[in-house]
This record gives structure tokens, C-alpha cells and sequence, in this order.
């Protein structure tokens, strides 16, 4: 599947800094984020805008606060990589089900490239779904996991350098599994 989808493949090996401090326990969507996610700086970290926050379904419920995190790189080649990720700890019941009504909820936009692709979640159990924009508009992933819903926004610069899974192991202080 590699090529498939931009933004998600494994093109690129990157050091995932995470920062993150003792307090946080591994696979939790909250503070303290890591500071630097590849090459790009944290910005904000915000509760999520009412028309940013993910819905909870029949499959999945937010059990935490809905958090915005944003990441951006403001110079030199990875100028222009932006980053943004909302989540929330959940009571998830069914990961492919819950995955499956947050993507066809979310449906096409008019323009997109592709429809939704699963991809590479990282550490499991959990599932993730990509699809790229129309163009310039980058690439948008949900995944969800054992206890966590996540959406997960990057720029048209950044998607074919920012490998999802990745990402998400970052955000969530996870290792992954040898």
C-alpha cells in the first residue's frame, strides 16, 4: 500500500522527541504533549472548538476532556508542516465500528483525492483511517483505540513526510512494539 495515500506511508524515518514528563501515563490523549513532534514545535494546546470536537457514537463515548494540539515548522525546508490532532480519552466498545462512523460521518468532500484509507495505527489494539484532501489541502486520519478517539489534521507540506502511525505513538506516549 505504500504510495497509496500521502502522508501515510513510511518513506521517511524520523526521531519522535517526546518530552512528555512522568505525569502522563502512556496511551492517554492529554498533557503535557510532546514539545517537538519531528521537526515541528508545539504551538497550542486549546480545549476543542464545538465544531472541531469529535462526536461520540454508538460505538465510542469521550470520557476525558477534547483537547486540541498543534504542531507547525516556521523555517527552513519543513517550513509550512502543520500538524493538528483533537482527541479525547474514550470507552470504546468496538474499534473497527466506532472507525467506521466517525469516516463515513466525516464522508467525501467535494474535491478529495481519495476516499478513506485504513492505515498503519501504530501499537494496537487500534484502528486508523486516512484520506487526502482536495488539492492543497493536506490529509485528515481518525484512528481509534483501546481507550482513546483521535482526529488528526496535517498540511499538504507536511502529509508526505509525517508517517501517521508514528504521530500517533507520539501524542499518546506510546513505544512501539518491537
Amino acid at each position: 500500500m505504500a504510495g497509496v495515500l500521502t502522508g501515510c506511508t513510511f518513506t521517511v524515518e524520523a526521531d519522535v522527541t517526546t518530552g512528555a514528563e512522568a505525569t502522563k501515563a502512556p496511551g492517554s490523549f492529554a498533557e503535557p504533549f510532546p514539545e517537538k513532534l519531528f521537526t515541528m514545535d508545539r504551538v497550542s494546546v486549546v480545549p476543542a472548538a464545538e465544531g472541531e470536537a469529535i462526536p461520540d457514537g454508538t460505538h465510542h463515548k469521550a470520557t476525558g476532556k477534547q483537547l486540541t494540539v498543534t504542531y507547525r515548522s516556521g523555517e527552513g525546508p519543513t517550513a509550512g508542516h502543520q500538524v493538528v490532532a483533537t482527541g479525547s480519552q474514550a470507552q470504546v466498545s468496538d474499534l473497527k465500528a466506532a472507525l467506521d462512523s466517525l469516516t463515513e460521518k466525516a464522508g467525501k468532500p467535494a474535491g478529495a483525492r481519495t476516499d478513506w484509507v485504513p492505515v498503519n495505527p501504530g501499537v494496537g489494539p487500534a484502528a486508523a483511517a486516512c484520506q487526502n484532501l482536495a488539492e492543497g489541502e493536506g490529509t485528515r486520519c481518525y484512528w481509534v483505540d483501546a481507550d482513546t478517539v483521535g482526529y488528526l489534521h496535517m498540511s499538504k507540506e507536511a502529509a508526505p513526510y509525517i508517517p501517521f502511525d508514528k504521530t500517533r505513538l507520539a501524542l499518546e506516549d506510546l513505544k512501539k512494539s518491537k
